[in-house]
């Protein structure tokens, strides 16, 4: 079998499990009275269905290689959109991504996926006009991501430093594969 194209949202399952590595109340879950950190880093994928949405869930993706990654995202969108889901293809998610970049979306907020503490939202990503230095200008991709969390488990400063590690592994992929 030869090698799968790799997606944007492939990058970013693996993106954000190795960040969230380092971020354990991302990767933890209000349960009644108590914060749960799990384990597993278990990455939820939002997909839009007709009859609405369902999030198939890439299990302990931050130890799977980018080349895992892309086959099981893809036999997971697939199989939600064929109805042919199972339960543990939908249980056990730690945190959820949702990329509406396919569709043109530029930016948005997502609603957080409970008992989860946090979502990414992922728009388009569109070439826009960047300062490069003092007087020097030049056209450069750029997405935006916006992270939604629960501030019961999770503050401004705990979601700012994710994000802050998350833009730097974007902006400098370490090798994946």
């Amino acid at each position: 079998e030869g090698e799968k194209k790799i997606s944007v949202t492939d990058m970013l399952v693996k993106l954000v499990a190795l960040v969230l590595a380092d971020h354990p109340w991302l990767n933890s879950s209000l349960l009644e009275e108590s914060v749960v950190f799990h384990q597993d880093i278990n990455i939820g994928l939002a997909v839009a269905l007709e009859e609405g949405l369902i999030v198939p869930v890439v299990k302990n993706a931050d130890q799977k290689t980018l080349q895992k990654i892309a086959t099981e995202t893809r036999d997971l969108i697939a199989r939600a959109r064929e109805g042919t889901l199972v339960s543990a293809d939908v249980k056990g998610g730690t945190f959820t991504i949702s990329n509406l970049g396919p569709y043109g979306i530029e930016a948005f907020t997502a609603i957080i996926n409970p008992p989860e503490v946090g979502i990414l939202a992922v728009g388009a990503t569109t070439n826009e006009v960047v300062a490069l230095g003092e007087d020097v200008f030049g056209v450069q991709p750029v997405m935006r991501v916006t992270l939604s969390a629960d501030h019961r488990v999770v503050d401004g400063a705990v979601a700012a430093r994710f994000m802050e590690d998350l833009k730097t592994r974007l902006e400098d992929p370490p090798d994946m594969l």
